[in-house]
């Protein structure tokens, strides 16, 4: 059995001599359409008419190789991009490694018995909770016991982007501020009751007016009592 980087260089030499098989087939192309074109001008006498023709068919088959070069050389890249994936290495910027004639090409050619399939990712641990502090919400992933989860250096798991210990430490005092996932520590005192709110003051509704005439009558019944007294 091959080990991965032999597995991996005699992929590579398989998807480079695929487009070195389309170079030679598009330039055999051009040198048998051209030959055709010079036949037909000898036939037709050096007309100027046959002339213009074969220069047309000279210029169509030049951009027919180029173009036939040009995809011969995407393809590769392709195959390179996902013999990339397929073995561990940083993929080229320049192909698709989710092309179809790519992944067949790794499927059937570089790695047919899946020896070196890479396996996914493992789950990541934790949960994903949002911590507010002094008016900024950011979202951080906690463990069990309310600690922030760092970043693994070794595995991918797709969700920390800090990466440094500084943003680890930052994250973890945000949480413990906000008292996110902290568990109460059976030593501590209980916690206070609440306070209960204030009393609700209601106002009292405005009196009514005294009746018409109760009080031409009050000071009427005053002033006798002011004359009785005199």
């Amino acid at each position: 059995m091959s080990t991965r980087n032999e597995a991996d260089h005699r992929a590579r030499l398989a998807s480079e001599k695929i487009p070195d098989d389309a170079y030679r087939a598009a330039d055999q192309l051009v040198v048998d359409v051209a030959s055709d074109a010079d036949a037909k001008l000898r036939k037709a006498g050096f007309s100027a008419e046959a002339g213009a023709a074969r220069d047309a068919t000279y210029s169509a088959a030049g951009d027919a190789r180029a173009a036939a070069f040009a995809e011969a050389e995407q393809r590769h890249y392709d195959r390179l991009a996902a013999i990339q994936r397929h073995f561990g290495q940083q993929i080229a910027r320049r192909g698709d490694p989710d092309a179809a004639h790519a992944l067949a090409f790794v499927e059937t050619v570089a790695d047919p018995e899946g020896l070196y399939t890479p396996q996914p990712d493992e789950a990541s641990i934790g949960r994903v909770v949002e911590i507010a502090y002094n008016g900024i919400k950011r979202q951080v992933r906690v463990n069990a016991n309310g600690r922030v989860v760092a970043e693994s250096p070794v595995s991918n798991d797709g969700w920390s982007t800090r990466g440094t210990f500084a943003g680890d430490a930052e994250a973890f005092m945000a949480a413990k501020r906000a008292g996110v996932g902290l568990k109460p520590d059976p030593e501590d005192p209980p916690p206070a009751p609440p306070i209960p709110p204030p009393p609700v003051i209601r106002a009292e509704p405005p009196r009514e007016p005294p009746p018409p005439g109760l009080l031409a009558d009050i000071a009427a019944a005053l002033a006798g009592v002011e004359n009785t007294l005199r």
